[in-house]
């Protein structure tokens, strides 16, 4: 770890004071960013089993669990290459999610019947780790223990080093988020494939970076997926279609679609039905070990509006109610334009992106119970609700973008936040300037082909 990175995630536990600490020097604002910061070769185990999964993969739903090639489409479209883009900059690999400065701090292992094994997308393999099955093991460090053993488990780990020379401390909390918008698309596919799904973030995380021989100071293990039993067979719904089970059918051909929009928006309107529409997709329930809703007892986040050029909006901050769904505009908001530095990047696209999708959340609320963790239990909930965003802003034909460099005490006023409230993520939406395409793919289609 290098020597400017703050302690917050390996102190001992503190009843959040460590948590408070770290926001407060280096959580709550991006720093300089240095992209061309060098980083980490991505990790490999040479001297394990090379176990190659069917190759290419297809873009569609459905998987199983109880043999390593039952899971190279679920693997690839979660977390695979599935795309080479061309650029002034030379080649790079595609994926399937977006990552802040493209580090991709995450990695990805499972647990089967079949052993215990660390997904490699660069060769689209599975490295063996252990061919016992562990699933118990893992289960029994969970605080939340689901009632039925799962046919698969997924865990998914941080590389500390992998973003902090880019982004300096600021990249641990990115890291979190990371996490969260690679559980949202691992949610999305195994639930689109009818399985009971979960994702849980209260364990035992010493046992569990054990289990996977992590070296905490370098990885450990954020979050941890279940999935039951489900279905194998392509679902023939199209992707962008008013059918009811278009929205789970469609997801594989989402993932396909959805790109960052690297150059830009067209600076027109948006109707507001579709924004409702992709508002309402981020709200469903999260299946999670944390209990959501509003209440003392309840973790909530709320979603934010800022409206630029949406058909029926006026410019300025709404709220959406939990309740209706229903945009109301907020009291006494400023101008919505100082969201963002005046002459920054994240200025001029949100300039011009018909709006600014907010995710708020108070990090006072659960450091009673949860201690440090709730920091990065929060923001793993709202990379969940960022990356349900850009999927469902895909399939409503739009572009979208993640940002994390709003101005914080800015965006907190836009909203009107009551105290301990915050803006956790800033996601624009508009039409994509250009053909808006991804770079050349590298998937089947994977309905009936």
């Amino acid at each position: 770890m290098s020597a400017s990175a703050p302690a917050y995630p390996h102190t001992p536990e503190s009843g959040g004071e460590a948590a408070r600490l770290y926001h407060a020097e280096h959580g709550c604002k991006v720093p300089y960013i240095d992209l061309s910061a060098p980083r980490p070769e991505a990790k490999s185990y040479p001297a394990a089993e090379a176990v190659p999964l069917p190759y290419p993969p297809r873009a569609r739903t459905g998987f199983r669990a109880d043999r390593p090639d039952g899971l190279g489409d679920l693997l690839a479209l979660t977390y695979g290459v599935t795309r080479v883009e061309w650029g002034g900059g030379g080649v790079r690999a595609g994926r399937p999610l977006p990552s802040g400065g493209a580090a991709y701090p995450g990695e990805l292992y499972l647990s089967a019947e079949f052993g215990l094994c660390h997904y490699l997308p660069s060769a689209h393999a599975l490295e063996r780790l252990n061919e016992a099955d562990l699933r118990r093991q893992i289960v029994d460090a969970l605080e939340a223990q689901p009632a039925e053993r799962p046919r698969l488990i997924l865990l998914l780990t941080s590389r500390h080093e992998a973003n902090l020379p880019a982004f300096g401390g600021f990249g641990h909390r990115m890291q979190t988020l990371d996490t969260g918008v690679l559980a949202g698309q691992a949610l999305a596919l195994i639930d689109a494939a009818g399985a009971e799904v979960r994702v849980h973030t209260r364990f035992d995380e010493a046992r569990l970076n054990r289990i996977l021989g992590l070296d905490p100071r370098a990885e450990s293990v954020r979050a941890i997926v279940t999935a039951g039993l489900g279905h194998d067979a392509p679902l023939p719904v199209p992707a962008f279609s008013t059918d009811p089970g278009a929205n789970q059918a469609g997801i594989p051909r989402r993932i396909m679609a959805r790109h960052t929009a690297a150059d830009g928006f067209d600076a027109v309107s948006i109707p507001l039905p579709r924004v409702l529409e992709i508002l309402e997709t981020a709200a469903e329930e999260i299946p999670s070990d944390i209990r959501t809703g509003h209440g003392a007892e309840f973790a909530s986040l709320d979603l934010y509006c800022v409206a630029n050029r949406v058909d029926g909006l006026e410019p300025a901050c709404y709220k959406r109610s939990a309740a209706t769904g229903a945009l109301g505009r907020v009291r006494e908001t400023v101008d919505p334009r100082t969201l963002f530095p005046s002459g920054s990047d994240g200025e001029l696209a949100h300039f011009q992106a018909a709006c600014a999708l907010l995710i708020v959340g108070d990090y006072e609320h659960g450091y009673r119970e949860h201690g440090d963790r709730w920091y990065r239990m929060l923001n793993l909930q709202a990379g969940i609700l960022a990356q349900r965003i850009g999927l469902s802003a895909t399939g409503a034909g739009l572009g979208s973008m993640l940002r994390c460099d709003y101005q914080v005490k800015v965006a907190d006023r836009l909203i009107h936040a009551s105290p301990g409230r915050t803006v956790l993520v800033a996601v624009l939406v508009g039409l994509e300037h250009g053909v808006g395409r991804p770079g050349h793919r590298l998937l089947l289609g994977g309905y009936g082909s």
